[in-house]
């Protein structure tokens, strides 16, 4: 009887832009599918099936720090509007970082880009989640029998990053952002145009609109004063005009909080919601106020030593 080819573990994953840059947590996506396009024939004929447009699902990869300065510039152009697209793959490994498939892809523009949230208290693993649109992707595979060399070798010990290092700085409120508890997931997203070309049915994908969301902060009630002060001037006075407006930033920083491996810069504050924690009789809970921001652009860069040193 002919063997059976082994069974592998699929465990370790990396990213090539043109060369590796660097091991990813997760990767998923990629698809390439298309639809049952069905037309009915007269005469009581069967229904005619054929393939329609060919579509490719987003590729979703999440990664901490350890990724090489071409990807962080590809996050950092896209979000200042430098669009660029890629070629490259997502090569799975087994333990032995043989090569079992290659996800290869083409002109990928980023679609999203997901920072995640921060948490004084929390012990977790921050990881930043960064979704991209390719125009074509396909599979080649391997089984194992391939060896790969990327840089480096082996999965890298990463820098230490957790969702409780962080710093927010708003001009004018620099006093009250000192004990910010929390700050919400911020995920930029990148709305991507799909136009259909040749007589293959294949989507051309062109950037459009970037959408940046708003910055909701946790705050201890006692420095809320500021920041309601700000609130009341600007919603309830209706003083909204852009002089009234902040800039700021949040710093995510190492473990030893020496060291800024990300930055990502607040432009044109302005604070539309002021909560404070429900009132409750007897509540031994430190009361806190959630402040939520619009923000009309963010502008993302890396400590290339820190995060590759």
């Amino acid at each position: 009887m002919a063997a059976h080819a082994r069974s592998y573990v699929n465990s370790r994953f990396y990213l090539e832009l043109d060369q590796p840059s660097g091991w990813l947590f997760s990767a998923d996506g990629g698809h390439v599918q298309t639809e049952s396009v069905n037309e009915r024939m007269a005469g009581g004929y069967p229904v005619r099936k054929h393939a329609g447009n060919v579509k490719v699902d987003d590729i979703t990869v999440t990664c901490g720090t350890g990724m090489t300065s071409k990807f962080y510039d590809w996050i950092k152009d896209s979000m200042q509007y430098q669009h660029s697209r890629k070629d490259g793959a997502v090569v799975h490994t087994n333990y032995d970082f043989k090569e079992i498939v290659r996800q290869t892809f083409q002109r990928a523009l980023i679609t999203e880009i997901g920072l995640p949230a921060l948490d004084a208290t929390s012990k977790e693993t921050a990881k930043m989640t960064i979704k991209f649109s390719p125009e074509l992707c396909t599979l080649e595979y391997s089984g194992g029998t391939r060896s790969v060399q990327p840089v480096p070798l082996s999965p890298p010990k990463q820098k230490l990053w957790t969702p409780s290092n962080f710093r927010v700085r708003i001009d004018g409120l620099e006093d009250v952002c000192r004990n910010i508890s929390k700050v919400e997931a911020i995920t930029i997203k990148q709305n991507v145009i799909e136009n259909t070309i040749g007589e293959k049915l294949i989507f051309d994908k062109e950037p459009a609109q970037i959408d940046f969301p708003n910055v909701i902060l946790t705050v201890p009630e006692s420095d809320a004063e500021k920041w309601y002060k700000w609130h009341k001037e600007f919603v309830i006075e209706g003083k909204s005009y852009s002089a009234s407006e902040k800039q700021g930033g949040i710093e995510y920083l190492s473990s030893d909080l020496a060291q800024t491996l990300f930055t990502l810069g607040l432009e044109n504050l302005g604070i539309i919601k002021f909560t404070p924690d429900k009132a409750e009789a007897g509540s031994e809970k430190i009361r806190s106020v959630k402040i939520e921001m619009y923000c009309e652009k963010m502008k993302f860069t890396y400590n290339n030593q820190a995060v590759y040193g």
